[in-house]
């Protein structure tokens, strides 16, 4: 999918790919200040120890995910989000195939996220 930087619609419910033991990772759309980034998990997959030089925010779109944020533990659901102040460790892991909007600050880099998922 080609990130978006029109004013149109974009959706996290197209092209979506489980690719099983890795997590997929697209840039939806990028605003002045945000880059926002679907993560697909499938069941089981984790994601390990990482952070981020910048505020995150996790938000559950489909599916489960247990989120460890420096050892305390969230049980998040469909629905579900969740702001990370910049360096802060946390790992997660899918309870069953997840769907996760990431929103990012527009200085961070999508290369770190993918580098996070070819540690796992």
């Amino acid at each position: 999918m080609e990130m978006n930087k029109q004013n149109t619609p974009v959706s996290l419910y197209k092209e979506v790919s489980y690719k099983g033991e890795k997590p997929s990772v697209t840039v939806l759309l990028e605003t002045s200040s945000t880059k926002e980034i679907r993560i697909c998990l499938a069941e089981g997959v984790i994601m390990t120890d990482h952070k981020s030089p910048f505020p995150i925010v996790i938000h559950i779109q489909e599916g489960s995910i247990i989120l460890n944020v420096a050892g305390v533990i969230h049980n998040m659901e469909k629905g579900d989000l969740i702001g990370l102040e910049g360096a802060i460790m946390h790992n997660l892991t899918a309870n069953k195939n997840s769907i996760i909007r990431l929103s990012i600050h527009k200085q961070d880099h999508v290369q770190r996220v993918q580098n996070v998922i070819n540690i796992n």
